[in-house]
Formats: C-alpha cells, sequence, structure tokens
C-alpha cells in the first residue's frame, strides 16, 4: 500500500486527517464536542513523529453533586438526555479533548457528563505504541498562526492528548501562538507568558498572526463566557456558599426558608442571612436592586433574570460559576443547579445584576 493511500484510507476521530500530512486543502472535519476547521493550505509533513500515550480505562464515575445533566455531546451547548443524582455510579467509557467524561449508567444509557461533578476512580493503563501516534504536520519556527480560545475553559497539557497530565486551564478570549500542528489535531502553543503546552485544535479559531497578538487575559475563570476575572469579596462568597447549601430542598409558592423556597424567596433568604442584605421580595423587584452585569461578565453571586416565556421578568437565581445557577423552579421541584446556557434559559434570559461590588 502506497504511503498515500495508507493515510487517506484511515480517517478515524483519533487521526483528525491523515490528509493534514499530505499537504491537502483546508478540511473541516468533526471531532465530538465541536466542528474545527483546521487550516491544511502548506501544510507539509515535516518527517518528524511525535507518539503520545493512548489511555484506556475500567472506572468508575461517582456524581458529586445533587443533579448531573447527562449530555448527547461533551459540552454544555449538547443537549440534555438524562440525568443522574448524588451518589449515583457510572461507568466511564473514555475522556474527550475537553475533559468530559463519556459515561454509561446501570440502565445502559450512553452519554457525556462534567469532569467537575464526577469523581472518578478505577484501574488505568497507558499505550505507548505507536498507533494512534500524534504526528506533526507542521512546525513554525516563528509564530505566523495564532489561536484564540473558543470555550469557557482550554487544558494546557504536557502532551498532545488528554492522556497528559494538565499544567493549566486558560480561558474565552485568550489569544495563543501555534509552534506546531499534530496530527491528530492537538496544537503545540505558546502562552502570552512564555509558558509552553499542548492543546485540542477543536476550540482554537486558528488565524494569522504573531507574537504581538498573544493575549493571556485572567489566570482565574469561573464564568461560562469569558476570561474575565471572577474574584469575588467574602460576603459574596458566603452568599454563594448559602445558595449551594440550599440545593435539594423543595419549592413553595411564597416561601422564603428556610426549609422550602420560592425563586426570589430564595435569594432573598441567603443574601439577607449570609451578606445582612435586604434585597426586594419578587424577582422582577429584584431586578432594580443592585447594579447592571452585562451576561459576558458575571461572577458567582450575581442574580440572573428570565421572562419565561412572557414579556415581563418572571424568574431569578443566582450564578454560581461555570456557567451554571441555581434557583428553586417552580412548584412539585427542587432548589437545583442548572445551565445558564441551555436553549430554555438562553431564550428566557433577560438581565443580570450585581448586588455586591
Amino acid at each position: 500500500m502506497s504511503v498515500k493511500h495508507m493515510f487517506t484510507e484511515k480517517k478515524t476521530k483519533s487521526t483528525l486527517s491523515k490528509a493534514l500530512a499530505l499537504g491537502m486543502v483546508a478540511t473541516s472535519v468533526s471531532l465530538g464536542a465541536q466542528t474545527a476547521t483546521v487550516d491544511a493550505a502548506n501544510t507539509e509533513n515535516t518527517g518528524t513523529t511525535s507518539t503520545y500515550k493512548t489511555q484506556t480505562s475500567t472506572k468508575t464515575g461517582t456524581v458529586t453533586v445533587y443533579a448531573l445533566n447527562i449530555r448527547k455531546g461533551p459540552g454544555t451547548s449538547y443537549s440534555v438526555i438524562g440525568g443522574l443524582t448524588e451518589g449515583q455510579k457510572v461507568t466511564v467509557i473514555s475522556t474527550a479533548s475537553n475533559g468530559w467524561y463519556k459515561i454509561k449508567t446501570s440502565s445502559g444509557k450512553v452519554g457525556y457528563v462534567s469532569p467537575d461533578y464526577l469523581k472518578v476512580s478505577g484501574k488505568t493503563s497507558t499505550d505507548n505504541s505507536s498507533k494512534g501516534g500524534a504526528y506533526v504536520v507542521k512546525s513554525y519556527s516563528t509564530i505566523k498562526k495564532v489561536g484564540r480560545v473558543t470555550t469557557s475553559t482550554l487544558r494546557v497539557r504536557t502532551g498532545p492528548s488528554t492522556s497528559y497530565s494538565i499544567k493549566r486551564n486558560i480561558y474565552k478570549g485568550y489569544v495563543v501562538g501555534i509552534q506546531k500542528q499534530y496530527s491528530n489535531g492537538w496544537y503545540k502553543v505558546k502562552l502570552k507568558n512564555g509558558t509552553t503546552g499542548y492543546v485540542c485544535g477543536d476550540y482554537l479559531k486558528i488565524t494569522s498572526g504573531t507574537s504581538a497578538d498573544l493575549k493571556s487575559g485572567s489566570s482565574t475563570s469561573d464564568n461560562g463566557n469569558n476570561g474575565g476575572s471572577t474574584n469575588v469579596s467574602s460576603k459574596t462568597q458566603a452568599v454563594v456558599n448559602m445558595v449551594k447549601r440550599q440545593v435539594g430542598k423543595p419549592y413553595v409558592y411564597g416561601a422564603a426558608g428556610p426549609n422550602s423556597f420560592d425563586c426570589s424567596g430564595l435569594t432573598y433568604y441567603c443574601y439577607k442571612n449570609a451578606a445582612g442584605i435586604y434585597l426586594n421580595r419578587s424577582s422582577a423587584a429584584q431586578a432594580s436592586n443592585g447594579r447592571y452585569v452585562s451576561k459576558s461578565n458575571l461572577k458567582p453571586g450575581d442574580l440572573v433574570f428570565f421572562n419565561s416565556g412572557t414579556s415581563r421578568i418572571r424568574h431569578v437565581g443566582m450564578y454560581v460559576g461555570n456557567g451554571q445557577f441555581i434557583h428553586a423552579p417552580s412548584p412539585g421541584k427542587t432548589v437545583r443547579y442548572e445551565n445558564l446556557y441551555s436553549s430554555y434559559y438562553v431564550k428566557g434570559y433577560v438581565t443580570a445584576r450585581r448586588i455586591i461590588g
């Protein structure tokens, strides 16, 4: 079999597009979480190769949060296909490039969950063979291309796959310099502070650029939008801790704690008891408390408001970071975490207010 046929015949997710090594035209390749367009113009095979460790495992995951969504794909942009409750165990099948786990429940349902709310244990084996290796298809002696991070949090690893350890996280809006491109879709990148590492190209928008275009942003991020700082005061953190302790308590219309809540009763109770701040009592009235904050600059403790399909504010929750808020949804349900960027809440979102700061 010729080299050309060897590269073009096996187009799998783990080997992004072997056609890249032959200098073919730009190719759009689906890699689980997103569809990444790889600029393959002028791509060349440098003749150098780098193998990476492929991790297989038999692991068990235990849910650590009151309610955890199972999604169709590895990210909050995918639809919810089921749910798990605290303490429930699942089998971990694999790990996606962004760290999300592909899992299987005891009933046989297969989907993806956030790694932040699953405690994983079990045996892991590592394959160091060249099978599935990551081949360098382009190297840059100087920065000629840059990548802008398009996901809320992107892990920078010590090698070009998820089997390598995490060096640090970078966040949406970061701009990194491209040093090497691998056949499995990963890149060796240089950060603004000079640190180098490896990231999955699914979550980079690649454009032409130089070292002058590198952007470091914040070193800490907790929101689901950008890399802005999310440092909060001790008083605000106390409010956030308070609302987290209410998860699981029932919704009761007109209730403001301590054993049950409606939506505005929950936020009223937490700010009153954790910070000594008295909010207005209804969700519409609370929208005049504090000051306006844009959705792209949300910090834990901010109140988020929704119209519930009407023309006015009818619902409120508290943003707690990582694209999630806690709220008391409706009769028959309990206080719980929710994804701010699910289609329902994106459609109903109205505004946000910062009460402290």
